[in-house]
């Protein structure tokens, strides 16, 4: 009689099963056994499951063993392009070699993370630096594309992933001629998504499955091969991200983009139809006047602003509707002189679609003086104002609805894992966001031994996060501690704003003491690169924000300190924060237990979860936020972190790192930046 999934995966993790033979010191974990059957089964039934699966689990492997056992076609969704290549590069092919079968693996990247030869080409020809560095950086990228296969941007380490000339060498679905293009045969997005339509495996990102799901019923039969299952990997992510996603918004950076855009296209493919320049420039003028007409009316600089809260909004509607006309005026223009012409025609479509976005916000705007909401209307429109732009938004409050229909109606199930997707086993919050109600749910502790692995350590004499010199004294807390463990730690910030005063604090400081601590710092070097030189320092800080708070696997003694200024509340004047605990409120529901506690208390889990990676590992999680001692909410966020030793005595949390560190310094060794 044939085996059933459940019992081929349970041989496959059993102590002589095929895991044991291709892994040294391979020891079974009942955890992950019961995770790998528990995927099994819902492949049998059809049915969505949602895990938690601390680390230290094997989460990997668990889903990708009764996956590949059972065939068909996988398709395994994650939030960040760490994790895409580790399973591409790592985790799908060990697990196929310990089974030996084989299976085609392709990974497929969103559009932008992919070099366009035809764009630089043009980028190189029209001079679009406008820069000395962005000149330095489209040299460097000349130079990758002689050696790459792949042409993805992240593997370009020398030009920042901030850097401007990115948007004039990658391409969007709104400028790409497909089929026209005279590099479409060694065209890297093509590439990528013929490997992806024939692969068994196809490693994708979030982003990229929530795009599919927006094209979903439309005439793109091939953006994404049909599947038998979905995994996501990193599913704590995926409301955040399909937040942002979803949002109908639009910014007068992305304005500014598209005037530049039509400029340099109509100048190169009609030079001496228009003077092009002069409609660039306007359209840039009238953006500047909806900037200044938000200062005018007193916005702060760095806010975002509910229109129910933004009383004058409704004067900023002249100024849209003035730069919807200087749009219109070069898509006008440009209309004359694009037949026959598919990349000026793009620019149409997409200065129409500009046009469309800024009728509606010119109306919305002007409607906003009646102060008056739908009943039905469950979304949240606001403006996010800073120093340089102004994004409009439209963000509904739940997507939960969307996530369940396209499930449904696919007919295929759905396994969704991390590490943090509950609140002591209380998975209500993720289920309600995502539209899993009829999903089993699991959750499985780390085997690690938090208690002699790591110690947390909790300041007692620190001020109140909100005090004005806080970022200054979480280093002054913490300097001695990093001090005596030698570096090796990260700084994980709630803000940028912390994480640059912060570093620049804690520079400060390592000179004053004439240390020889590196400090490495978000968006000073692309993240992989801050990760390369974490390791190989051996003795470095690394300061980040939200972005190191996951995704980020350092075993060793080179992480052995993470350090968290504060409890990661979403900020209170929020709008769509506001929004949804507006919501939950007017439902006789607190907002803060149902939906800003476990949303703080899941992303702390994520940030402590970077301190003990590997059953030998060692160290101490900092928090410097007294409020875990203090408020009556603490015990919660308190019993929802890893079993770590605990204290909030600075001797004994030094003393601590004087045992833990007596035989690490001789691991320690200098690297140039």
């Amino acid at each position: 009689m044939a085996k059933s999934l459940e019992e081929q995966v349970e041989k496959v993790f059993s102590a002589g099963g095929n895991l044991s033979k291709v892994t040294t010191g391979y020891v079974p974990r009942q955890s992950q056994i019961a995770f790998a059957k528990a995927v099994a089964n819902s492949i049998e039934t059809g049915t969505s499951l949602i895990v938690e699966a601390g680390t230290g689990t094997g989460k990997t492997f668990a889903y990708l063993v009764p996956a590949l056992i059972h065939g068909g076609r996988v398709v395994v969704s994650t939030a960040g392009k760490t994790l895409q290549d580790q399973l591409y590069e790592k985790d799908v092919p060990a697990v196929l070699k310990a089974l030996g079968v084989g299976a085609k693996i392709a990974v497929l990247k969103g559009r932008n993370n992919y070099i366009c030869r035809a764009r630089f080409d043009n980028a190189m020809a029209e001079n679009v630096s406008t820069s000395r560095e962005e000149v330095a950086h489209l040299q460097e990228i000349k130079k990758f594309l002689n050696v790459t296969k792949t042409g993805e941007k992240s593997d370009v380490t020398t030009v920042p992933e901030n850097s401007g000339i990115w948007r004039w060498v990658t391409s969007t679905s709104d400028n790409c001629i497909g089929r026209n293009c005279p590099d479409y045969d060694n065209c890297f997005v093509m590439r990528a998504r013929e490997k992806a339509r024939e692969a068994d495996v196809l490693i994708i990102n979030h982003h990229l499955f929530l795009a599919d799901m927006e094209l979903s019923g439309n005439d793109y039969a091939d953006f994404l091969p049909d599947f038998d299952m979905v995994i996501f990997d990193e599913a704590h992510q995926i409301p955040s991200v399909a937040s942002s996603f979803f949002a109908d918004s639009l910014s007068l950076f992305e304005v500014k983009n598209f005037a530049q855009e039509a400029y340099v296209t109509a100048a190169r493919l009609a030079p001496r139809a228009e003077k092009w320049k002069d409609y660039q420039t306007r359209i840039y003028n009238r953006a500047d006047d909806v900037r200044l007409k938000c200062v005018v009316l007193g916005t702060k600089e760095d806010s975002k602003l509910s229109l129910e809260d933004f009383k004058d909004a409704f004067l900023l509607s002249e100024p849209v509707r003035n730069l919807s006309v200087a749009v219109k005026n070069v898509v006008e223009a440009i209309e004359k002189v694009a037949e026959g012409n598919e990349e000026l025609q793009l620019v149409v479509k997409l200065g129409n679609t500009i046009i469309d976005k800024l009728n509606y916000w010119d109306k919305t705007l002007s409607d906003s003086v009646q102060n008056k909401k739908a009943a039905d209307d469950f979304s949240i429109k606001w403006l996010n104002v800073t120093p340089k732009n102004v994004t409009f938004s439209n963000t509904k409050l739940s997507y939960a609805d969307k996530f369940k229909s396209y499930r449904l109606e696919a007919g295929k199930p759905w396994v969704l894992t991390s590490a943090t997707l509950s609140v002591q086993g209380d998975f209500k919050h993720f289920v309600s966001e995502m539209g899993l109600e009829d999903a089993r749910s699991f959750s499985w502790e780390s085997p690690f031994h938090y208690a002699s692995q790591g110690l947390m350590y909790i300041p007692r004499d620190m001020c109140d996060p909100k005090t004005p010199d806080f970022p200054e004294q979480v280093v002054d807390k913490t300097w001695p501690l990093i001090k005596k463990n030698q570096g090796r730690a990260f700084i994980l910030c709630t803000t940028h704003r912390a994480v640059s005063r912060i570093s620049e604090y804690l520079r400060l400081k390592i000179e004053r003491d004439n240390g020889h601590i590196p400090v490495l710092v978000q968006n000073e070097a692309p993240k992989n690169e801050l990760i390369r030189l974490f390791r190989e320092h051996g003795n470095a800080v690394l300061v980040g924000s939200m972005s190191f708070w996951e995704g980020v696997d350092i075993k060793g003694d080179s992480l052995s300190m993470v350090i968290i200024d504060k409890i990661p509340f979403a900020p209170p004047d929020d709008p769509v924060y506001r929004g949804k605990a507006n919501y939950l409120e007017s439902q006789n529901l607190s907002s803060f237990r149902e939906l800003s506690l476990p949303e703080a208390i899941m992303t702390l889990k994520q940030g402590a979860g970077r301190l003990i990676r590997d059953h030998h590992d060692r160290g101490m999680l900092v928090i410097c936020d007294v409020r875990i001692l203090t408020k009556n909410y603490g015990g919660k966020i308190w019993n929802s972190l890893p079993d770590f030793a605990r204290t909030a005595n600075f001797e004994t949390a030094l003393s601590f790192l004087e045992e833990m560190n007596e035989s690490s310094s001789d691991k320690i060794k200098d690297v140039k930046l």
